[in-house]
């Protein structure tokens, strides 16, 4: 299973308040269009009131995340988390 950090769900969760989301809304981690140069998959978040019919939903963190379906096995194991970048925190997978 994806584990989410309390401090990627608090940046999250700040990016849901600014969006102005409802507390109900939740995190939608999705493939992207593209594929990087190196071959790796593309991961995109995006705030959603509701899953996909297919999506994989959990809470963690206080947090709702729905995970679309084709990621559920490509993330299992891994932890999304934040570190500080230049331009403030920036999430990444570990």
């Amino acid at each position: 299973m994806l584990t989410v950090t309390k401090r990627a769900a608090a940046v999250l969760k700040a990016a849901k308040a600014a969006e102005g989301a409802t507390n109900q809304a939740g995190i939608r981690i999705r493939k992207d269009a593209t594929i990087e140069d190196n071959g790796t998959l593309a991961v995109g978040l995006d705030i959603a009131d509701e899953p996909e019919p297919d999506d994989e939903e959990f809470e963690q963190q206080g947090l709702r995340i729905f995970v679309e379906e084709a990621l559920v096995e490509p993330l299992d194991g891994r932890t999304l988390d934040v570190r500080d970048a230049n331009e403030g925190m920036e999430l990444i997978w570990r």
